[in-house]
């Protein structure tokens, strides 16, 4: 009754197994002397060779083990040494030299030596069965290249047997798992909208099975990423420089620029492209940039600028006396401009904006609001006024002058000083212009006192190449009577009086001692004289309306 009992249960389990589709391997041995654990559970095989190719048909490793000859105990199969009986008998020792005991002891008996055998021939002979009795899987994809759409993956599967059953997954997946896995494939590719590893799977109908994965990584369905930054947000004449910092998953082919809110489309023939990070915005206006990667995602970004400013002051001239006149003319002129003025100028002659760069006479702001810019003419001729504003942007405008009658020396009434803008007048001796200059192109300025002389010299930053102050001890009328700056006496009106006195009215000066005397009505011992330096330090830092002119120059400095 056990041997009908024991029988059965063989026969169960050979049952079993040809019902899981493993008619190959699952050939078991009486002996059952190789097992593995397969799916959780022992499984017995005919000899390692089927257990083998079971394991390369099952896609995963097996925990595999035989039985000891000498001990019955089970053993790992990778630590044995398989001695080989006849074709279709192999046994195992768990130790060598039991080995080869037992090959001696065969040989003496049965006059017969037995061989071992490597377990790596054994795996090389399974792989070898397995590669031709498996079915063949052939993967490729529709493209390799970087797409923004979906890739099919194209599937060849060839067999000797007929295949009845294809299959595929996400993943790298072993054929253990299609069991209960993937999706049943009717056709011969299958499509996919993301990158990944995908696994096809194939059976045949003698239970052999093969899987095979391909990697699917060209699928970049995102867009370019688009960020915009300008050289600068404040106020400025200068062209902005837009950094364009463009990010993406695989290579942008293409980057373009255009002025304007622009689409996508626009950019198909339009647009200016661009190989560096940056381009240059010349006017205000609104920007779009473009970029395309080479899956063909596309994206749009706009930016708008609106701190350029390069236009130029904006000068009126007008001559309000229309009529001939014996000493001069005012040329009266306004500057505008949206950022304000920075420096103003004039020159006499036509001259362009470079002549000003370290040339002309600065115009001193306004005292007052009552007043009014203007340049006294005294002379015919071309007159040109240069204003810039506090970007930088410069202009230039002409006025021509005529009907001023021939200029005599002599003191005038109405005659304008260039500095203070005051007029002056000949009812008081003190408040006729009392200094003069000639500059570099030996045209002559009049100044009501010494200090408006050293004020524009300063201001300008060019020495006049002469400097004169009237000789008070001339009796009126006051013609030509001037004396240069270094040979004149300067005098104070009270001994206590400081280089201030240039701001008050209370420096004279005179050829020479005796003459200041007898003007001041004191002795010689009581003269006081100040030095031309001192008057020239002093001009410079106490320049009262034109602080904005020397802070001008420390600037560009």
């Amino acid at each position: 009754m056990r041997k009908y009992l024991g029988f059965g249960l063989l026969l169960c389990v050979i049952l079993i197994a040809t019902l899981n589709g493993n008619h190959h391997s699952n050939v078991f041995a009486a002996t059952k002397d190789v097992q593995a654990i397969k799916n959780g559970k022992v499984v017995y095989y005919k000899d390692v060779n089927s257990l083998l190719y079971d394991e390369l048909n099952e896609g995963v490793p097996f925990t595999k083990k035989v039985k000891d000859y000498s001990t019955k105990k089970w053993v790992a199969l990778d630590s044995v040494t398989i001695v080989k009986i006849n074709p279709s008998k192999s046994i195992y020792f768990s130790k060598a030299a039991a080995a080869d005991k037992y090959i001696k002891t065969y040989k003496k008996k049965n006059n017969v030596t037995l061989k071992k055998v490597k377990l790596k021939t054994i795996q090389a002979n399974a792989q070898e069965k397995y590669k031709k009795e498996a079915p063949s899987i052939v993967l490729k994809a529709s493209t390799t290249k970087p797409t923004n759409k979906d890739v099919t993956v194209n599937v060849t599967v060839t067999d000797n047997k007929k295949v009845t059953l294809k299959k595929w997954a996400i993943g790298a997946k072993p054929a253990n798992t299609f069991l209960t896995e993937g999706t049943k494939l009717t056709t011969k590719s299958f499509t996919v909208s993301k990158n990944g590893t995908y696994t096809v799977y194939a059976l045949d109908n003698d239970g052999n099975k093969r899987t095979k994965s391909i990697k699917i990584s060209n699928i970049d369905k995102t867009n370019p990423t688009i960020s915009l930054t300008p050289s600068t947000t404040d106020t400025t004449n200068e062209d902005v420089i837009v950094t364009a910092s463009i990010n993406d998953n695989v290579k942008v082919v293409s980057k373009k620029w255009a002025s304007g809110d622009q689409t996508a489309t626009y950019f198909t023939k339009n647009g200016t492209e661009f190989t560096s990070n940056t381009f240059k915005i010349e006017t205000n206006g609104t920007y779009t940039v473009y970029a395309k990667d080479s899956a063909g995602n596309t994206h749009l970004q706009t930016i708008t600028i609106s701190n350029i400013d390069k236009t130029a002051p904006t000068i009126t001239l007008s001559i309000p006396e229309s009529d001939t006149t014996a000493v001069s003319k005012k040329i009266q002129f306004s500057t505008t401009d949206d950022n304000g003025i920075q420096d103003q100028k004039w020159a006499y002659g036509n001259k362009d904006v470079e002549y000003f760069v370290d040339k002309g006479s600065r115009i001193a702001p306004l005292q007052s609001a009552s007043q009014k810019d203007k340049i006294v003419a005294l002379k015919n001729g071309v007159y040109t006024v240069y204003a810039e504003d506090k970007l930088g942007n410069k202009a230039v405008k002409t006025i021509t002058v005529d009907g001023i009658s021939e200029f005599f020396e002599v003191t005038q009434t109405g005659v304008h000083c260039e500095v203070c803008r005051m007029d002056l007048y000949n009812t008081d001796p003190n408040k006729v212009y009392t200094a003069k200059a000639i500059d570099q192109e030996g045209y002559t300025h009049y100044f009501c006192r010494i200090g408006c002389m050293y004020h524009q010299e300063h201001a300008n930053g060019i020495a006049f190449a002469h400097k004169y102050v009237r000789d008070y001890g001339v009796t009126a009328p006051r013609l030509n009577n001037w004396i240069a700056v270094e040979k004149a006496v300067t005098v104070k009106y009270r001994a206590d009086e400081t280089a201030k006195g240039i701001m008050g009215w209370k420096l004279f000066h005179f050829t020479d001692l005796s003459s200041a005397a007898n003007y001041l009505g004191v002795s010689k011992e009581n003269i006081v004289t100040e030095k031309l330096e001192n008057i020239s330090e002093y001009a410079k830092i106490n320049n009262k309306g034109m602080d904005y002119q020397y802070e001008a120059d420390k600037v560009a400095q």
